[in-house]
């Protein structure tokens, strides 16, 4: 089963180029989500970057390249960053109380670049994921939509879910073991915060994706329409069919009015005829040959009725 996952969303980011004034809000985002530290004696305060694949490992590492030129002890996935004190100022991560530091959440200067620091958040602990088989379930509010952010801190995710509805995102906070998530999964919501990261190309592709499936479902619903009608035509001639059998047999078919027996032999004539045909060849309305093989099976019903009591 197809699905729209959360790497392709961070494939996209990473595609897109920052701009210079984005830079600093865009790695404030990604460290405050994904951080870890640690004090080492040679190197100081030292900075972990979990980028968990490694073209967001490749992307991270440039943007802090290009704005504070500075290069990292690097793994597969990981960057390490030594020394980092006044790296952590700069992003708004630290700041200073009198007694040491201590972690600050949102900065306001990063509030009016908030496609930027969300976007770094979601390349450090975003997820996401469309079933395309699901999309268009509307009982679902969205189908198979999941966008979620995963934080260690709870101020944090409180803090991403006001700065996201100060920009029309709403979105809702659960805790799931010892990690407290930001999530959507109507279609709304996610499509707005998807749109506030400049994911475009998700955007149109699962627009695209609901388009098609509502187009697929409007057309096997009206194949099980078609089907159902064709039942219906069939069965209804059948009745008919067994009706005319039944006078014929019973008191013959020359006892009837002469427009039951014009309809009567029609029917007989021309079995597989659906109803509307057969009241064109005849010349009258739908509902007036219908009326006359109303006639005809309760006719039909009554011969049967005498003949079971006799």
């Amino acid at each position: 089963m197809p699905t729209i996952s959360g790497l392709d969303v961070k494939r996209e980011i990473t595609e897109n180029r920052v701009k210079n004034e984005e830079c600093e809000a865009l790695l404030s985002g990604f460290v405050r989500s994904c951080m870890s530290l640690s004090l080492n004696l040679a190197h100081g305060l030292l900075l972990c970057l979990d980028c968990q694949t490694e073209f967001v490992r490749e992307y991270i590492a440039a943007v802090m390249l290009k704005r504070f030129k500075i290069s990292p002890k690097s793994d597969e996935t990981a960057l390490t960053y030594v020394d980092c004190e006044k790296l952590l100022r700069m992003l708004g991560i630290f700041e200073d109380d009198g007694d040491g530091y201590e972690l600050t959440g949102i900065p306001e200067r990063f509030k009016s670049q908030a496609s930027a620091y969300v976007r770094g958040m979601f390349l450090g602990c975003g997820s996401f994921s469309a079933r395309e088989a699901d999309c268009s379930d509307s009982r679902k509010g969205g189908g198979g939509y999941h966008l979620e952010f995963s934080f260690v801190s709870e101020s944090i995710a409180d803090d991403l879910t006001a700065l996201l509805a100060e920009r029309d995102v709403t979105m809702r906070k659960m805790v799931r073991a010892d990690r407290f998530v930001v999530y959507a999964k109507d279609s709304e919501s996610v499509s707005n915060c998807l749109a506030l990261m400049h994911a475009d190309k998700t955007v149109l592709k699962l627009v695209d994706t609901v388009v098609t499936l509502s187009m697929k479902k409007d057309i096997n619903r009206r194949n099980n329409c078609d089907l159902a009608n064709m039942t219906r035509t069939a069965n209804a001639a059948v009745d008919v069919t067994k009706a005319i059998d039944i006078i014929d047999k019973a008191v013959g078919l020359d006892t009837l009015d002469p427009k039951l027996v014009e309809a009567a032999d029609a029917r007989k004539n021309s079995p597989d005829l659906s109803l509307g045909d057969l009241a064109f060849e005849l010349g009258i309305s739908k509902s007036g040959l219908k009326h006359r093989y109303d006639k005809i099976i309760e006719i039909a019903q009554k011969l049967d009725a005498n003949k079971r009591r006799s």
